[in-house]
């Protein structure tokens, strides 16, 4: 029996999910939760086999609380489910250790194959997903498009990999928006990539922002 923790503020999507699971003869609910806080605060026996985290929380996100829950069950399945195909999001999920990503709008049927794929060790892409894994995924075993950074360029992409914008990065590091902004414009060439999300990619693995 896959036991699965699903964690949602919208009750709708909640309770959606919950009959989904429920009506698979192999599958139960674990528990359920609508926040972070309350997600910390479950007392439960045992552990979920899988777990399905809303991206976006009332108090949080679901990338941090699911690497959260990765160090309190370290065998659980840990998916990340959102409305939002941001390919960022996904690379952030994957680089934080997660197993997974899929939208809401995926069928049911897909929803199911995918909990149980996660449980029996899979990693999971729901579709329109992938783009950005694709191009980490397909740099030759031995290159390193990384050898082509100085150490300034690596701090920046770090911090690209763990979901900063230019802004955030500039004020981290303190430098101005601008030189941040030409600074990333130069390493894009640098990987010869032309978009932000294809760096990101990169960077996860290379072994950035771990």
């Amino acid at each position: 029996m896959i036991r699965v923790l699903v964690v949602d503020d919208h009750p709708v999507v909640l309770a959606g999910l919950t009959a989904l699971i429920e009506a698979d003869p192999l599958m139960t609910v674990f528990a359920s939760a609508a926040s972070v806080r309350e997600t910390e605060s479950l007392v439960v026996n045992g552990e979920p086999d899988v777990c399905m985290l809303d991206l976006q929380l009332p108090d949080g996100d679901g990338i941090s609380l699911g690497v959260m829950l990765k160090r309190r069950w370290p065998a659980s399945r840990v998916l990340v489910l959102t409305m939002a195909s941001d390919p960022g999001a996904v690379i952030r999920s994957l680089g934080a250790g997660l197993d997974g990503y899929l939208l809401k709008d995926s069928d049911p049927a897909e929803l199911r194959a995918a909990i149980h794929a996660a449980a029996q060790g899979s990693t999971v892409l729901g579709r329109g997903t992938s783009g950005p894994v694709v191009v980490a995924a397909t740099v030759l075993p031995d290159a390193n498009p990384l050898a082509a950074l100085d150490a300034r360029d690596r701090e920046i992409l770090t911090l690209l990999v763990q979901g900063l914008g230019p802004s955030q990065i500039a004020g981290r590091l303190f430098l101005a928006p601008k030189t941040v902004r030409n600074r990333m414009t130069a390493m894009l060439a640098k990987l010869g990539v032309t978009t932000r999300e294809d760096a990101i990619a990169l960077g996860v693995a290379g072994g950035l922002g771990a």
